[in-house]
């Protein structure tokens, strides 16, 4: 349960404006056009800062590291310093890893945040919680995920499809997502049917949801329909529940019937440059899914990725010399094959595969992500928040591979008005520790919330009434403003 909707969104005369308004139409004395243009510029800034009408948020799991990203460090102690260096981007003075080089030219479209720190127990669960919650991760599991909390107050522009998508889904997001206090239908939809490994660029995959049933041909399904159609002309089809019943059948022919929504999901559609930009493996898939997505008018498109052991083509996770594509880099962040670390013994081999490997898919389809949004017109409505769940230790450990550590990390947003080509924040020497300007996940959701012109001024309330804050005490990192 949430307030009324004008409650929480700043509309376009909302409230300055209006009280200006309000203030003319009744006449106030000596109201002159100086003063109303004075007034009115007042009202425009204060909804200067709803810029985003929608949220692209890509999640990188496993935790990537800071230092082979977003905040490299040329001097760290030799010994836990990263043979890949930084190198220039399009913005004079900002430097990325070398294993970037795609990315450093959309710099000036980014803004980094190198002072993001999460839960201090540094670890994927409470990670994930903490940036799909807004809330510590002790009292996540109770709160609704920050896409189930704008579909919620905002709907979308594309009724035929739910306010909130994961696109695939998979693993620790499909693990930690709930509605909270919220309803059931504010849960993501999911596009994939399997938690680790599904391949988006198998010829073959489909979002099985909106395809009809093999036997169920079209002029059988017109004839329900037209039954549907003759049973809702009854008394008992007013009642409410009964209205609210057909809402719902109404959802699901639009689902299976609307070309708008057909077309969202068939990258088919998209010419050979595209796709290629992208890239046709899995990773290259679900970024332009969710471009797709967002084109569409979804209100919160969340892409998730691990990619599938067909990418490298090795075996999968748990089998002889098998790999989990993600990025929880304990043995071998640098170097391939075998590790021979405390996973590579329990586990048949290892997570992920190292960064030079595994960096050169993400550095391509982001890239070309931030590239097709601003050329479609789409970046400037469209807040792009790019995350994982924690940073990697400072140190290398003796397996050669990097632990999991939540007091530094990096993460980036670009769109929705956001100055890019800034680098907020700053870390030590070794990319361990924050020095300046300390970020939260409770930060980053309040970012999102005001960014979409959601009043957290306001409260949501739960079925009793109770009144709960949006985030756990976060604040807009006001260098996105």
């Amino acid at each position: 349960m949430v307030l009324p909707h004008s409650a929480m969104v700043q509309s376009p005369c909302d409230p300055a404006r209006r009280r200006l308004l309000q203030s003319v139409s009744a006449g106030v004395m000596g109201f002159g056009l100086s003063d109303w243009l004075a007034l009115d510029s007042v009202a425009q800034a204060s909804n200067a800062a709803r810029h985003a009408k929608q949220v692209l948020v890509v999640y990188e799991e496993g935790g990537i590291s800071q230092m082979d990203s977003w905040d490299p460090k040329p001097e760290a102690p030799v010994a836990h310093r990263s043979p890949f260096g930084p190198i220039s981007t399009n913005v004079p003075g900002i430097q990325f890893s070398s294993l970037m080089p795609m990315i450093a030219q959309h710099a000036d479209q980014l803004a980094v945040v190198r002072s993001m720190t999460t839960t201090k127990v540094a670890g994927h669960m409470e990670g994930c919680q903490e940036f799909f919650k807004g809330y510590r991760f002790e009292q996540a599991k109770g709160f609704p995920d920050i896409g189930s909390v704008v579909s919620e107050v905002l709907g979308t522009d594309c009724p035929q499809l739910p306010g909130y998508i994961f696109c695939p889904g998979a693993n620790m997001p499909n693990h930690i997502s709930t509605t909270g206090f919220l309803s059931a239908s504010r849960s993501p939809w999911k596009l994939g049917t399997k938690s680790l490994g599904e391949n988006v660029a198998a010829p073959d995959w489909n979002v099985r949801a909106v395809q009809p049933l093999a036997d169920l041909s079209r002029q059988r399904f017109d004839s329900r329909r037209a039954l549907l159609d003759g049973l809702d002309q009854t008394t008992h089809a007013q009642a409410d529940s009964a209205q609210l019943l057909r809402r719902s059948y109404e959802n699901a022919f639009d689902l299976l019937t609307s070309s708008r929504v057909q077309s969202a999901f068939n990258l088919a559609t998209e010419n050979d440059r595209t796709r290629d930009r992208y890239g046709r493996d899995h990773r290259g898939c679900c970024y332009l899914l969710g471009r797709k997505l967002i084109e569409a008018g979804v209100r919160f498109v969340t892409v998730t990725v691990i990619q599938p052991q067909a990418h490298v083509n090795r075996p999968g996770y748990g089998e002889p010399n098998g790999v989990f594509l993600n990025w929880d880099h304990h043995e071998g962040i640098y170097n391939n094959g075998p590790c021979g670390g405390p996973q590579a013994m329990s586990n048949s081999e290892r997570y992920g595969l190292p960064h030079p490997v595994m960096m050169p898919s993400l550095d391509r389809s982001f890239s070309a992500l931030l590239a097709d949004l601003r050329e479609r017109g789409l970046l400037e409505e469209t807040l792009v928040c790019f995350i994982t769940e924690m940073g990697r230790t400072p140190h290398i450990n003796k397996w050669a591979g990097r632990d999991h550590w939540a007091r530094a990390m990096s993460i980036a947003f670009a769109g929705a008005g956001v100055r890019g080509g800034q680098v907020i924040g700053a870390t030590n020497l070794d990319a361990g520790e924050v020095i300046d300007s300390r970020y939260t996940p409770y930060d980053y959701a309040e970012t999102i919330y005001r960014k979409l012109g959601i009043d957290t001024d306001q409260r949501l309330h739960k079925a009793d009434g109770l009144p709960v804050e949006f985030t756990d005490g976060g604040q807009p990192i006001r260098e996105l403003f």
